[in-house]
């Protein structure tokens, strides 16, 4: 379902009769170059990172550096490349060795040069073809010091789509909900665990944060006025809006891919059922009807059918239905409590929760082929498997080393990063698109 499952057990009491889970850019633009990516995980390009170039008397060099940090990582974070750094600026020498020693395989570089100007910084990013030295990618960024990790993103972003066709995903943002300040509020991070920032103050419990599909909104559960109402907040934060609040649970809020509406789970009829509600709050609609649990919904990427977690067959199981409610099967066949599904942004694989032994472990189900990959596998509770927009890597929350932290994952789990370090961290979710400043 889609608040963790250990938050879940916060909002027990209030369920306990019903069930006992619950859970400013200036762009000269070339032509579009895509290299050939030959799978997912193979790393097929070679991009060469070169020092980025800074004017010494301009005291820029510490920004051509962090700039040239976060790009590197950006890239290599992207599973796309194979990342090589140059550590000279001046690439000629380097360019004339790699034309004669050069296979058949791409090879591109990248080049950076950034200097003050009226107070900003500037930054010139370049993309260059090695054989053919032709230039792919030529962008010239204006940002303050405190957007130097943003406008880094968004040209690591213009290469990854320059060089595969798909949109990065480095200038994405990962909310999650954190008692860092005393209480469970919302709070919002960079895709690689910076720049993270608090956007709720309820002074109470936050769970379940949700993404709207343009990137610019969030809606929650907040237990501020007493009942667990869903609210929702702007991406930079400001005064919440009431989205829902029926007497007992508002809860699970999961966005409609064209944004025009929220399903979520309520108790005001005195079971937990799914509901669908449009995004102004109002038409309400029920879609189950049963004596069992019904929670946790989650779109398909087409809008037509939702996956949701119901105990009707005695155990959590995740279940699909169309999005009128209708047609309501099984999925998962195995495993005596799967729960908190997320399909991915293609629709040909699910990703849940399942509770092996005394944890809950990530996995994986290829619905064409119904075939479930068990992708974590460690003494904790890894929990709200969420994608990111490429579909390539899976956000999740993991007790593996005691309290709650954030992890990123390889879609195949391989490649695990811890993103926040402390505290209790937990309910992640991955920004569909960076939504617009």
């Amino acid at each position: 379902m889609s608040s963790n499952l250990t938050g879940r057990k916060t909002l027990v009491l209030s369920l306990a009769a019903f069930f006992l889970f619950l859970p400013g850019v200036v762009d000269t633009q070339e032509p579009e170059v895509h290299l050939e990516i030959r799978t997912s995980e193979v790393r097929s390009i070679t991009v060469y990172v070169a020092r980025f170039s800074a004017p010494e008397s301009e005291g820029a060099r510490v920004f051509a550096r962090r700039l040239q940090e976060v790009v590197t990582s950006d890239l290599d974070r992207s599973g796309f490349f194979k990342i090589v750094q140059i550590p000279v600026s001046d690439v000629e020498p380097f360019l004339q060795q790699r034309k004669q020693e050069r296979g058949l395989v791409e090879e591109v570089i990248v080049e950076g040069k950034a200097f003050l100007e009226g107070g900003r910084i500037v930054f010139e990013g370049k993309l260059h073809e090695i054989e053919s030295r032709k230039l792919i990618v030529n962008k010239r960024y204006r940002f303050s010091e405190h957007a130097l990790r943003r406008g880094a993103h968004r040209f690591s972003d213009e290469i990854v789509l320059q060089l595969t066709g798909e949109r990065g995903i480095a200038s994405t943002s990962i909310a999650f909900v954190s008692a860092e300040s005393g209480t469970k509020e919302v709070y919002v991070m960079d895709y690689d665990g910076h720049g993270r920032k608090q956007i709720t103050a309820e002074k109470s419990l936050c769970l379940s944060p949700a993404w709207s599909p343009d990137g610019l909104k969030i809606a929650y559960t907040s237990y501020s006025r007493g009942n667990p109402d869903l609210h929702v907040v702007g991406r930079y934060g400001g005064q919440p809006q009431t989205l829902s609040s029926y007497t007992g649970l508002n809860s699970s809020p999961a966005w409609s891919p064209d944004g025009s509406q929220v399903a979520l789970t309520l108790t005001k009829d005195g079971n937990a059922e799914i509901y669908v509600v449009n995004a102004d709050g109002s038409g309400l609609r029920r879609l189950t009807r049963h004596l069992a649990i019904d929670s946790s919904p989650c779109w398909a990427p087409n809008g037509r059918q939702l996956a949701f977690t119901s105990d009707r067959r005695g155990n959590p199981q995740i279940f699909v239905m169309e999005a009128d409610g209708s047609n309501v099967r099984r999925l998962t066949l195995q495993g005596a409590y799967n729960d908190s599904p997320a399909w991915s942004p293609k629709g040909d694989r699910i990703a849940y929760a399942s509770r092996l032994g005394n944890y809950f472990q990530i996995f994986v189900m290829d619905i064409a082929g119904m075939t479930a990959v068990q992708l974590t596998d460690n003494r904790g509770n890894n929990e709200n498997p969420g994608w990111s927009p490429d579909g390539r890597q899976i956000v999740f929350s993991s007790s593996v080393r005691g309290k709650r932290d954030i992890y990123v994952m390889n879609a195949d789990g391989s490649n695990v990063r811890r993103l926040t370090n402390g505290g209790d961290n937990f309910n992640p979710s991955w920004s569909p698109r960076p939504g617009e400043e």
